[in-house]
């Protein structure tokens, strides 16, 4: 036993450890102190993730104070993705950010889906073509949900996502260019 009482077996930290040395006594608790943790994954990302972060979070934000929000059953607020995509977008802009041929990769083969079976497994769905503006805001969405919520890591698309963050920024600035008053919320010219 360690001191304090705390059985050997109860302190761990996922690794096989039978030197206590790097065991600490740290605010009432006994924290094991592992070597070092490697952070090279973390730098497997796209060129401009970075970018697509911070975009999306001030979208994320001018979106919501233009009124495109809603509440949840948790009293949340959450983007309108779809009443924006409808009152402002619509077929039009779809029509036109298609028709630039700088998204190609995002409306023919959008990010898959990672989805969790019974079991508790990962595995990809494919998504069909995107044929409408709420499937591309969808898309849009996903590209970002997929990076920022860990959904690249041993990713099968890993080959695409360059291309699908570059689209994604695209969409964001065609978006942005084509609504004024979001433009301006986004800039912070309000």
């Amino acid at each position: 036993m360690l001191q304090g009482g705390i059985p050997k077996a109860d302190v761990a930290c996922g690794r096989s450890c039978n030197d206590y040395n790097h065991v600490k006594f740290l605010e009432g608790w006994y924290v094991l102190m592992c070597a070092e943790v490697s952070y090279a994954k973390i730098e497997e990302y796209p060129a401009k993730a970075d970018r697509l972060f911070k975009v999306m979070m001030r979208l994320e934000f001018a979106l919501k104070e233009n009124g495109y929000c809603k509440d949840t059953n948790r009293q949340a607020a959450e983007v309108d993705w779809d009443g924006f995509a409808n009152a402002c977008l619509g077929a039009t802009f779809f029509e036109l950010i298609k028709a630039a041929g700088n998204v190609n990769v995002l409306i023919q083969t959008p990010p898959k889906r990672q989805s969790v079976d019974r079991n508790g497994l990962l595995s990809w769905e494919p998504v069909g073509s995107v044929s409408n503006i709420q499937e591309l805001i969808g898309s849009l969405r996903r590209v970002r949900n997929n990076l920022f919520h860990g959904g690249k890591s041993g990713d099968p698309d890993r080959d695409r996502n360059e291309a699908l963050v570059e689209n994604a920024l695209s969409v964001v600035d065609g978006i942005l260019l084509y609504d004024d008053d979001l433009r301006m919320m986004f800039e912070g010219t309000y």
